[in-house]
């Protein structure tokens, strides 16, 4: 009988009867999601503004991107359409709202009907509703309010793993289901069955939602711990143990069995508390990282809150986030049922304790450990920056220089004779170079190159005639040619003189004299003086060093020291400028010379132990296509080094500048060799400077290769936040179009583009892109407007700035 009466819901129910509660990320996923199970499907959204505006514009946020609602998704902020006829629910409420929305959905669908609730949500419900009813999870509470009002409603609680973006990245994902019917489990192997989408069914629905809702506090734990310098996956692995047994603790103080856990719970608590997807685990690296830079710290009312109400402050905290934290609402209703059933949940105890400000996050080595020692009250200093050579430069700074490269060469076997066996090749390629800078008159290369010459043949001579090995002059030279002589008065002064300058040639535009600034502005000031900074910023132009230091300056951020070419200091007075503005010199032709790159890694990684702010460009060069180039990580690897030396924390801080006219962007698609000051100057029109979110090194020390890892998250930072500006989207567009298109084809490809591609556009208004972005290319006659069609004129420089919009991360 009971299945005879699934088959014909399933069958009446499966005609358009879905509707799913819950408008944010996870709720729009699935609603798209379950477009094609159903005619219709209903998409509630507590907020009447941003449902009107949703069921209106036909789209949504949904993680990083913009997607389009299918025809079929109608978007509703009241309940009414749910009073007649059978519903399959699905509900993906913040579990704060829970309670109500069940209340909600008894009081409003028909008892004449059956109704199948799939619920996303897992949580308890809370002390007070707890205490009133009896009840402890949602399942309780819904057969509780089943029960009173004569309804005819199965429930299905659906735990994971399956994080949302793996889910819309289209990869394996797994639905451990426990209902209590026959016919919502069977609907939700029907909905959620695929290649890639795989469900298990489980009888212990209490069970399953119990251990749902604890795995996120512990990955709440993790994501502290991941911002403890001294814990690495060694600590979490332990810490997520310790967590799993007190899930155990607690379901057997319940009398629940624990046979099931095993299989779906463990799984779910892994993912959560490890993956870079999971929100709890995000959540706990912000709060550490804030609470150690002092961003975070308590207003006087907000103490006052901690010190009489920490749960409440908990709760306000965690709404003020940008995404739901599940696991830092029920961490203290968690609690609450673990005192009434007489058992002691120590992790939660010290998370809870961290989050109200009661004890510093190192408790949780304390607990991990069972230390009882104070050696673990205070997290390291790895955060400390370090004082004294702030602002070195000058003889003493190279003298230190030269010794620990020295050092460093004489500490490892055979370095010094791998050295001294280059010798020969070495002269021969400076010969050959000396012999092109007297061509082509390079005054820098005149200058120092005999010098060099000279010092290499002696070196070599010693070594093959005397066995002497002896680098010392060698490291004296080179360190002196790369070293800055950073003259801070000089630098102020240049810059308060050039900024205005650009500015008035611009027109006195906006943006004309600095470049527009945005990004985690915020943040980064307020880490900078208590961390040392290495800037990794994209590299387009000669101009880039000038846009970040005017950019920094007028942020009140530290201005690094950065790297100049060699080919820039074009000549030894251009050279002594640029160096007093704090620019080191680089040569990339040296490449290969293994003693002159040694000096380089050192040079930098000093720097940053010296606390000096630093800027390297990642990419190694200018990029030439206009798309971001591989990242070399041999540069990139100083502030590992810089970290493993001295144990204070480095920053990097990735940094995308995006150009609506690069100057040297006739030299790139091969149209000239040799630009003119002039260029650099009435060529560079608007420029963007976007800040990323700090990239700690510490969060990366305890991996096999933390500069590999350190360099993917750059690059990520990077496809995330370049500006993608009108003219670049449309020279893409353009070229993808085949090089011609209507003018109102490409309107429509513009508006399907900023909805269907997730980026950092410059604006998201279609008519502005349009008509900006083909008045520029239109300025720079890279196109042609003929019979309402748009076509190409210049196909190399539209693919160089078509490659300046990024592939989706």
């Amino acid at each position: 009988m009971e299945t005879e009466m699934n088959a014909s819901f399933l069958e009446s129910t499966f005609k358009g009867r879905i509707a799913v509660l819950g408008g944010g990320p996870m709720g729009i996923h699935l609603s798209t999601f379950l477009s094609d199970k159903s005619e219709q499907i209903y998409l509630w959204y507590a907020d009447r503004k941003k449902a009107e505006r949703m069921q209106r514009e036909r789209s949504a946020a949904l993680l990083d991107e913009t997607v389009p609602l299918p025809p079929n998704i109608e978007v509703v902020y009241d309940f009414d359409f749910l009073s007649a006829g059978p519903w399959i629910i699905v509900l993906a409420v913040p579990s704060r709202l829970m309670e109500n929305v069940i209340d909600r959905i008894c009081t409003t669908v028909s008892p004449e009907e059956s109704h199948i609730v799939l619920s996303f949500t897992k949580g308890v419900v809370s002390t007070s509703t707890r205490k009133k009813t009896g009840c402890i999870t949602f399942s309780d509470y819904v057969a509780r309010a089943t029960e009173d009002s004569d309804l005819q409603i199965e429930y299905a609680a659906i735990a994971g793993p399956n994080l949302l973006l793996e889910m819309r990245q289209n990869q394996h994902s797994f639905f451990s289901v426990a209902s209590t019917g026959e016919a919502a489990s069977s609907i939700v192997e029907e909905f959620f069955s695929a290649s890639r989408c795989h469900s298990k069914t489980f009888e212990d629905v209490k069970c399953l939602e119990l251990s749902g809702v604890m795995k996120n506090p512990i990955a709440i734990a993790c994501g502290i711990a991941s911002g403890i310098p001294e814990c690495g996956s060694n600590f979490e692995g332990e810490l997520i143990s310790l967590g799993f047994s007190e899930i155990l603790n607690l379901l057997n103080a319940l009398n629940l069995s624990a046979e099931s856990i095993l299989e779906f719970g463990l799984a779910d608590l892994i993912t959560t508390s490890t993956s870079h997807s999971s929100r709890n685990r995000a959540y706990g690296q912000r709060f550490v990282r804030k609470l150690i830079s002092g961003e975070d710290q308590p207003n006087l009312l907000e103490r006052i809150e901690l010190f009489f109400n920490p749960r409440e402050f908990i709760q306000k905290e965690v709404s003020q986030s940008e995404s739901h934290v599940e696991g830092a609402y029920s961490l203290s209703t968690i609690l609450d049922l673990a005192q009434e059933k007489g058992i002691e949940l120590p992790l939660f105890t010290v998370l809870f304790e961290i989050l109200t400000r009661k004890v510093s996050p190192a408790e949780l080595i304390r607990f991990v450990s069972k230390s009882t020692t104070n050696d673990v009250r205070h997290i390291s200093k790895v955060a400390g920056k370090r004082a004294g050579l702030s602002l070195a430069s000058g003889n003493e700074f190279q003298q230190a220089l030269c010794q620990r490269v020295l050092r460093h060469i004489n500490s490892q076997p055979g370095m010094t004779e791998r050295i001294l066996r280059q010798a020969k090749l070495i002269v021969k390629s400076l010969n050959k170079r000396y012999e092109e800078a007297k061509e082509e008159n390079s005054s820098t290369d005149l200058a120092l190159l005999p010098r060099e010459i000279q010092l290499w043949e002696e070196a070599d001579y010693s070594f093959e005639k005397l066995n002497v090995r002896d680098l010392e002059k060698i490291v004296e030279f080179y360190v002196h040619e790369i070293a800055d002589a950073y003259n801070p008065f000089f630098r102020e002064m240049l810059i308060h003189l050039v900024a205005p300058t650009r500015f008035a040639i611009s027109g006195f535009k906006p943006g004309g004299g600095l470049p527009k600034i945005g990004g985690f502005v915020k943040e980064i000031k307020s880490l900078a003086t208590r961390y040392d900074i290495l800037y990794t910023p994209t590299h387009r132009s000669h101009l880039d060093s000038i846009e970040v230091a005017f950019g920094l300056r007028w942020l009140g951020l530290p201005v690094p020291r950065y790297a100049a070419d060699k080919k820039v200091m074009a000549s030894p007075g251009l050279a002594r400028v640029l160096k007093a503005l704090g620019a080191y010199m680089v040569d990339r032709k040296r490449n290969r010379n293994l003693l002159y790159l040694e000096c380089l890694t050192q040079y930098s990684t000093l720097m940053l132990e010296a606390g000096i702010p630093t800027l390297v460009y990642p990419e190694g060069t200018r990029s030439r296509t206009g798309g971001i180039i591989p990242i070399k990580t041999g540069i990139l690897s100083t502030s590992v080094e810089a970290y493993k030396h001295t144990g204070s924390e480095v920053l990097v801080v990735p940094i995308v500048l995006s150009y609506e006219n690069v100057p040297e962007d006739l030299e790139f698609t091969g149209k000239e060799d040799h630009l003119s000051f002039r260029d650099f100057l009435f060529k560079r029109t608007e420029v963007f400077m976007d800040l990323c979110e700090p990239i700690p090194v510490s969060r990366y020390i305890h991996e096999d290769d933390p500069t590999l890892s350190i360099s993917l998250e750059i690059t990520r930072s990077w496809q995330a936040h370049h500006r993608i500006l009108p003219n670049q989207l449309i020279a893409k567009l353009l070229l993808e179009s085949g090089g011609d298109i209507s003018l109102e084809d490409l309107k429509s490809l513009i508006a399907e583009t900023i909805l269907s591609r997730k980026g950092n556009y410059l604006t998201r208004d279609t008519e502005e892109i349009f008509e900006r972005g083909i008045r520029v290319l239109k300025s720079r006659s890279f196109v042609k407007v003929e019979s309402d069609f748009l076509k190409a004129v210049d196909w190399e420089l539209l693919t160089y700035y078509g490659n300046m919009v990024p592939d989706p991360t």
